[in-house]
């Protein structure tokens, strides 16, 4: 065990990093949805300081793995191959890191959705056919708006 120890301390590091992380993404999620571009990019700024930390953790993982002999091997090789010790506390950790890699990617698809959809509106708008632009006659015809008519119009 003893020899995973080193181990079990940067899968509970991952785990920290994790808790941070997904707070910051639920946060861009909320604030894509009610339209606050500045705390979105506030938060992206916030995720490229993270993905440097977690490219960090990454190698120190990878040179961790190397150094116990199992370089390359999935979480679950290396559970398949840990001593029972080791197994019974990396086991739990490794779920907990599963479940959050899951939950950030839920809410991280989420926020890319909302994001599109804005982007995708104010796209629409720009070219003109924004959603309930539209006019209509008193009999209920649509109007052409091509000569668009300001409500400052003498014939209003």
């Amino acid at each position: 065990m003893s020899e995973f120890s080193n181990f079990i301390k940067l899968m509970e590091e991952f785990i920290d990093f994790f808790d941070e992380l997904i707070p910051v993404e639920q946060e861009k999620l909320d604030a894509a949805v009610k339209n606050r571009v500045s705390f979105v990019e506030e938060c992206m700024h916030k995720e490229q300081a993270a993905v440097l930390r977690l490219r960090g953790l990454d190698q120190k993982r990878e040179k961790e793995q190397e150094r116990l002999g199992m370089a390359g091997l999935t979480f679950r090789q290396i559970l398949e191959k840990a001593p029972e010790d080791a197994s019974s506390v990396l086991t739990p950790l490794f779920d907990r890191l599963s479940e959050q890699v899951k939950m950030l990617q839920s809410v991280s698809a989420s926020a890319k959705d909302s994001i599109e959809i804005n982007l995708h509106t104010i796209q629409t708008a720009l070219a003109g056919n924004a959603p309930g632009r539209d006019t209509y006659s008193a009999s209920g015809r649509k109007n052409d708006n091509t000569t668009h008519n300001h409500f400052t119009s003498r014939s209003v």
